[in-house]
């Protein structure tokens, strides 16, 4: 009897050995999708190619990562990888946006959408929710997952859409998507599952807010310039305790800005304090908009919690679990030597995914865990 799920993990740092390992796991499984997720230090069009050459049917997707997972390990330069079989996914269609081609983002989008439902027959905007489910992968240094998101609303605007932005091991310097035998350092994989089984998408932040609220001001791109009607770092610093020159990663992890919707926050964490007195966030956010300072909660046991209350309302265990997790928490765990507890709190069931740039669920959000179950 051939497998329905494989996931796969392999610590390897060269490519030739990954492969090794991870190929022969796909000889028991007819894969409708297979997802794979690698260091920047891997050759992922040579990933792509070996999958896409064992499984000729399957669609094979990828990105290059901050790290990458399952449920029995965890690695900052190897792969994992997810296959599902038509028990799970009865037939799936995937494409590459490509954004440095000359057409805006909203267009490339657009034609993404037109070739995902033409592929597959279907109108976008009439499919059931509860049996179709959309992934989408970003390339994480551009800021283009906004406009993805907003252009997702428009062309299926009743599907849910989740996924991860691509990194690269924090060197921050080119992320990389593999899809349709090519790869992209400046675009967006989408792709559109019809379900055999129930789904359930979860998010967790691990924040809590505080009673501070602000309004912030001018704002440019992903750049906030004003808070409360000063300048943003300095208003930031104020709110924190720190003097701006003492801003850094180390004080941004644990006190990020989150816009409130009923009840919960909607991460929105500093990047980096810039030059020209502006504050660079990890996602864009309005101006006008009220936010509230946050202060961290426990995330070993909000992510078990998580998870755990996805599977219950899924009714069922799950079969395997897709997770996108912020490389802001992969930076948490490191800090505080956390990266044992994750595994257990991510254990209960089969789980493959990877530390993002970014996490995609109805936004763009940030240190955020996203995760599709699969029932």
């Amino acid at each position: 009897m051939s497998s329905e799920v494989v996931r796969a993990h392999s610590a390897a740092t060269e490519t030739a050995q990954a492969l090794a390992e991870l190929k022969p796991l796909l000889s028991d499984i007819e894969p409708v999708i297979i997802l794979f997720f690698c260091s920047s230090n891997h050759d992922g069009v040579r990933i792509q190619t070996e999958l896409k050459a064992l499984a000729p049917s399957a669609q094979v997707v990828g990105c290059t990562t901050a790290g990458e997972f399952t449920d029995l390990a965890m690695s900052q330069d190897g792969v994992s990888m997810l296959a599902l079989s038509r028990a799970k996914v009865l037939r799936c269609a995937s494409t590459l946006a490509e954004f440095d081609k000359g057409e805006s983002v909203e267009t490339a989008m657009h034609g993404a959408a037109t070739r995902i439902a033409t592929s597959l027959g279907v109108d976008l905007r009439e499919l059931n929710p509860e049996q179709w489910v959309g992934i989408v992968l970003n390339e994480g240094l551009h800021g283009h997952e906004e406009d993805v998101a907003l252009t997702l609303t428009h062309v299926a605007p009743f599907l849910s859409f989740v996924g991860g932005s691509a990194g690269d091991n924090f060197k921050l310097q080119e992320c990389t998507l593999f899809c349709e035998g090519k790869k992209s350092t400046n675009g967006s994989v989408l792709v559109l599952l019809e379900l055999a089984v129930p789904h359930v998408i979860v998010k967790t932040s691990s924040f809590e807010p505080t009673q501070t609220s602000v309004r912030i001001g001018r704002v440019k791109h992903r750049i906030v310039y004003e808070i409360d009607g000063q300048p943003a770092l300095v208003r930031y610093a104020e709110l924190v305790g720190a003097k701006p020159e003492e801003l850094g990663p180390a004080i941004f992890m644990g006190a990020p800005l989150g816009l409130m919707i009923d009840g919960e926050p909607w991460v929105r964490s500093p990047i980096a304090p810039m030059p020209d007195g502006g504050l660079m966030f990890g996602c864009r956010i309005l101006e006008g908009s009220e936010l509230y300072l946050l202060r961290s909660t426990d995330l070993i046991r909000d992510t078990r919690e998580a998870l755990a209350s996805g599977a219950k309302k899924l009714g069922r265990e799950p079969s395997v679990g897709l997770l996108f997790n912020c490389a802001h928490r992969c930076m948490e765990m490191q800090v505080k030597q956390l990266d044992g507890q994750f595994q257990g709190a991510i254990s209960a069931f089969p789980v493959v995914g990877f530390h993002s740039y970014g996490e995609s669920y109805l936004a763009q959000l940030n240190n955020t865990l996203v995760a599709l179950l699969f029932g």
